[in-house]
């Protein structure tokens, strides 16, 4: 028998190279179109970083006319009174308002603004009890260090806290003065150790960077955030701004008369020290020491939140006032629901 031949016939030479073309042509336009979405995708992220660094900077320079406004009410704030109060025109808080509007009031051009918002608040920044009391002039004070370790109690912070943080404090300043003292060096901040005899080259510039002198340190840092700071020299607390937590460490009373006395200063603020004896009655007898309480306030902080479109940018600044003399000592980067108005002290 003969054996029976296939069915399929071979594929002509011109179908298969006209196959092997379409194929081709298809792997052309899918590399093609892989390659122009990438352009297309880098041109809009080179696009979109443009846009975010123009908006950085249009919103940096709306914060820098905003902290020059924050020195002219704390100037004008001195020409009135030697005495600051939470009810000052500095204390009001500037909600969310739009740039245009807040200009065009004024009598301004807006014609080249940017769709902006702008909100912000002036705090006291003397409200707080300052760390740099513990050691003024590198040496502890027993005074203050007992503020700190009855702050800390109320806190529910371990003392020993209290007591890491005053030796790191005078070393750290005992460290600049050394620095200083040599030949051919300067020091513009304090330098601060991993313990209390040893110094580093890190300087200390703010509240945050106390965190490395123990794990403990750290751990207690956020309980003790809205109750301490760290200014650049010691300075007393404004009974007149401070809350009923520092108030009742800082006094030497307890908790319940801490609250009457913010009560108190909400009819008739504070415009001495006696007026603080007075307001809490002959049932207390607070610890009144001029070096760590006063009723008048040289530093504050200037916080401002800038929102153009989707796009937001916050900063704060630390003013220092001396006088009818303004100074910004410096300025960071915070998040944006910083710039949200705190609340009251109580």
């Amino acid at each position: 028998m003969q054996p029976r031949k296939s069915m399929a016939q071979p594929m002509p030479p011109a179908a298969r190279t006209r196959g092997a073309a379409l194929i081709t042509a298809l792997l052309i336009a899918a590399l093609a179109a892989v390659m122009v979405s990438g352009m297309f995708w880098r041109q809009w992220g080179a696009i979109s970083r443009e846009q975010t660094a123009k908006q950085a900077t249009q919103a940096r320079w709306i914060l820098r006319g905003t902290v020059d406004w924050a020195r002219l009410i704390l100037r004008e704030d001195a020409r009135n009174s030697s005495v600051d109060t939470l009810s000052e025109p500095w204390a009001v808080p500037l909600a969310e308002s739009r740039l245009s509007t807040f200009l065009a009031a004024r009598g301004q051009s807006v014609g080249s603004l940017p769709d902006a918002w702008l909100e912000g608040h002036i705090t006291d920044a003397q409200s707080r009890f300052n760390l740099a009391d513990l050691a003024p002039g590198g040496r502890i004070d027993p005074n203050a260090l007992a503020v700190l370790q009855r702050l800390c109690a109320t806190l529910g912070v371990s003392e020993d806290v209290a007591q890491t943080l005053a030796n790191g404090v005078a070393a750290a300043l005992l460290a600049t003065a050394a620095t200083a003292a040599a030949p051919g060096s300067a020091a513009s901040q304090p330098a601060l150790g991993t313990n209390a005899g040893q110094a580093s080259s890190l300087p200390v510039q703010q509240l945050q960077d106390l965190a490395r002198l123990s794990p403990a340190v750290a751990q207690a840092l956020p309980a003790l955030l809205a109750d301490v700071t760290l200014l650049p020299t010691p300075t007393p607390v404004n009974a007149n701004t401070a809350g009923a937590n520092v108030l009742a460490a800082v006094l030497n009373i307890s908790a319940d008369a801490a609250a009457r006395l913010v009560q108190s200063r909400k009819q008739n603020y504070f415009r001495n020290t006696g007026d603080i004896t007075t307001a809490l009655g002959q049932q207390a007898h607070p610890d009144i020491n001029p070096a760590l309480v006063s009723v008048s306030s040289g530093f504050f902080d200037a916080t401002a939140r800038v929102r153009i479109g989707h796009f937001e940018y916050a900063e704060r600044a630390l003013i220092q006032r001396v006088g009818l003399i303004t100074l910004v000592l410096r300025m960071q980067r915070v998040p944006p629901w910083l710039a949200a108005a705190p609340a009251p002290a109580s």
